[in-house]
């Protein structure tokens, strides 16, 4: 009879297991995805007649493709264990369900603008693959930090505050995107809404981190944060300052994002909260 009691609760534990774990490894999957798309399109230029040609050495440049097509590969194959996964336990699945409706819906869009993507022609197809990019990176570890919450907590469903900044957050990193498929162009502009939209999405992180500052389980998240931000404003005034742009410079700036999109994700979008301890 014991063993009959117990047999729900611990296929609840062990797929919470599963989730975090998939969220984890889809979210260092993503991440890789970003990683070498961007090292992709950073190396890119045109010549005069409009073709596409990399700068960067020819096996390093087919590593990297391997690695994404690989990376790819292995995020469609997450994806259908997740919707599975979440599908078979509905009704317990709770707060994983808008995770990983998400991520279904970002591998689906980029598998159709995926083909559109080679040469980076169309900047459009480049802004829309980062984008979605940076909201399955999002997806992925909102179901890790989902299913990483123990018996003991509770969950804190999104405030306001958090999904505005994450939101003001995920539209700079677009108009980088833009700003980097532009000036592939000779399109300029764009850096400059790129900065605008800066200041916003700063005020609102720096929002979010004061909101938080006074819970404990949340100093980690908290001083990551810092610690990223600091860096990408650094990175991001070389690269306007220097007239030769490095490319090791403008990857680590932009490499930055995704992992302040997970710290951001961690301190106020997704952040569990003790049973003795009062939400903010």
């Amino acid at each position: 009879m014991t063993a009959l009691a117990d047999a729900p609760m611990r296929m609840n534990s062990l797929s919470r297991d599963w989730m975090r774990r998939l969220g984890a490894v889809g979210a260092v999957l993503t991440f890789t995805i970003l990683a070498v798309s961007m090292l992709l399109r950073i190396a890119t230029v045109f010549t005069e007649d409009g073709r596409a040609i990399s700068t960067l050495p020819p096996e390093v440049e087919n590593a990297a493709r391997l690695l994404h097509r690989v990376s790819a590969s292995g995020i469609a194959l997450l994806t259908l264990c997740t919707a599975a996964l979440c599908w078979r336990h509905r009704r317990s699945a709770g707060h994983a369900i808008a995770p990983v409706a998400w991520i279904v819906v970002s591998t689906i869009v980029l598998s159709v603008i995926g083909p559109l993507t080679p040469g980076y022609r169309v900047g459009l197809i480049t802004v829309l693959n980062v984008t979605v990019g940076m909201l399955m990176l999002v997806a992925f570890w909102s179901l890790r930090d989902c299913a990483a919450i123990e018996a003991s907590e509770v969950f804190r469903s999104p405030d306001r505050l958090g999904q505005l900044a994450l939101v003001a957050f995920l539209a700079h990193v677009a108009t980088g995107a833009a700003t980097s498929a532009g000036e592939m162009h000779g399109i300029r502009w764009l850096a400059f809404l790129h900065l605008a939209l800066l200041m916003p999405a700063m005020a609102l992180i720096v929002a979010v981190t004061v909101a938080r500052r006074s819970e404990q389980a949340a100093s980690r998240s908290i001083a990551a944060l810092v610690v990223l931000l600091v860096l990408q404003l650094a990175f991001g005034y070389s690269l306007m300052k220097l007239d030769v742009r490095p490319l090791w410079l403008a990857f680590l700036h932009g490499l930055l994002s995704p992992l302040l999109a997970i710290a951001l994700v961690s301190l106020g979008f997704r952040h569990p909260v003790a049973f003795g301890d009062k939400p903010t």
